[in-house]
């Protein structure tokens, strides 16, 4: 199931997710509006039309109930189920409410809780008329105290609705709208598609160039680092081959003065002489082998790593250094090699003047056609957020993509500082 993770998904999958679960979205809530206002309709249609069927009927009936022409009273109802299908029954009582006429129109396909039962009184209208005797005096029988009309319940009419063939009706009405809107989110998708096959093409296109531009710009770092390693080189043999050969001779020269003057200020302005050439000398040498150290061709990468850490350590810097070396580094490449060795230059610096740590492990090992390197101290640290951006991290990080190697910092203010480095060997 991992595989189904979103992380895992492709843009193209992604981008038909953003369009389509929104679309989804709508469409559900459409078709869920669409039906609740079909059965909203149903029920007041029923609500307006069963008591308005129920009043219509009791009118009507008033006649044929005083006169018990039952028979044309069933042929009106007959008539009016045959005229409206959401009548289900109609029922004539009498005062008592016992039946005297019922008629069904079919047997109900609704359970008895969705149906709806609507009454009507029939009422009987009497008025009284005022006629006269053959004498010309009003003739007056039975005729109650107070004149006028006379209002009595001889019956009801009962009315049962059903909502199904309503239903039926309005389900046709939502089975078009449902047709509609499937068609809709249909080309809804079919656009979304081809929004996200476009779309996913040029991103797909822009990833490739910017790939295409990485790649470039690490085969431009490798050969700028190449250029300027060979620069070193180049300076590094000039300055021992001609500043120091240079300064040999002039120690020479000087202990030479000084063995033929008397005692003197020629004898001591000699020995100063060689006390200069010396010091120079040997900040040629110190000179030399950060250009280019030697040591590196002649030991591999763990023995010049191994001689930086020894410097470091005459240098009374207060901090322990520690090497772990494990693996043949004598058939490294050169231009990993020498990779590895500055980024362990600039790290080791970095902690010397920086960390105020006073102990650092520097761990080398080949491991299935990798160079891991981990250079780690208990330091100070630093915020990565802030130092990110400093030109030895760039470098280090730069010269470790170059090779398509990859790197990680570990640190926090107070927790000391460790990197992580693996980098193809060939």
């Amino acid at each position: 199931m991992r595989r189904w993770h979103w992380r895992h998904w492709s843009v193209r999958t992604r981008l038909m997710a953003m369009t389509a679960l929104p679309l989804a979205y709508l469409f559900c809530t459409f078709v869920w509006y669409a039906y609740q206002s079909r059965l909203s309709e149903v029920r007041e249609e029923l609500a307006e039309r069963g008591p308005l069927v129920a009043k219509v009927l009791a009118d009507s009936s008033e006649f044929s109930l005083v006169s018990r022409r039952y028979d044309d009273l069933k042929l009106t109802i007959n008539g009016l189920l045959r005229a409206d299908p959401s009548i289900q029954r109609i029922e004539v009582l009498d005062a008592q409410r016992r039946g005297l006429v019922q008629a069904v129109a079919r047997a109900g396909s609704a359970s008895p809780h969705e149906l709806r039962y609507d009454e009507a009184p029939i009422l009987k209208r009497l008025m009284w008329v005022s006629m006269l005797a053959p004498d010309g005096t009003p003739y007056q029988k039975d005729r109650p105290a107070a004149s006028g009309m006379t209002v009595e319940t001889m019956g009801y009419v009962r009315v049962t609705m059903s909502p199904s063939a309503l239903l039926l009706k309005q389900t046709r009405r939502f089975y078009v709208e449902l047709m509609v809107g499937c068609l809709g989110l249909l080309a809804c998708v079919l656009l979304a598609w081809q929004l996200a096959k476009g779309l996913d093409a040029s991103l797909q296109a822009s990833m490739r160039a910017l790939r295409e531009a990485d790649d470039e710009k690490r085969r431009l770092i490798r050969k700028v680092n190449t250029a300027v390693e060979d620069e070193r080189q180049s300076i590094a043999l000039e300055i021992h081959d001609e500043l120091n050969a240079t300064l040999i001779a002039v120690r020479l020269e000087a202990q030479r003065i000084a063995a033929i003057s008397p005692e003197g200020e020629a004898r001591e302005k000699a020995q100063s002489i060689i006390k200069l050439a010396l010091g120079l000398y040997n900040s040629g040498r110190a000179l030399v082998r950060r250009l280019r150290p030697e040591v590196l061709d002649m030991l591999g990468l763990d023995g010049a790593v191994e001689e930086m850490m020894r410097h470091y350590d005459s240098a009374r810097s207060g901090c322990r250094f520690d090497l772990q070396a494990q693996g043949d580094f004598s058939k490294m490449e050169a231009g990993v090699a020498i990779s590895a060795y500055r980024i362990v230059q600039e790290a080791l610096s970095n902690i010397v003047k920086h960390a105020r740590a006073t102990q650092a492990s520097v761990q080398l090992a080949l491991e299935d056609g990798e160079l891991h390197m981990q250079i780690s101290d208990n330091g100070a640290g630093f915020d990565p957020a802030e130092a990110s951006s400093g030109i030895g991290m760039v470098g280090m990080r730069e010269r470790v993509y170059a090779l398509n190697g990859r790197i990680a910092i570990d640190t926090c203010l107070g927790a000391g500082t460790r990197i992580t480095i693996a980098m193809p060997i060939r």
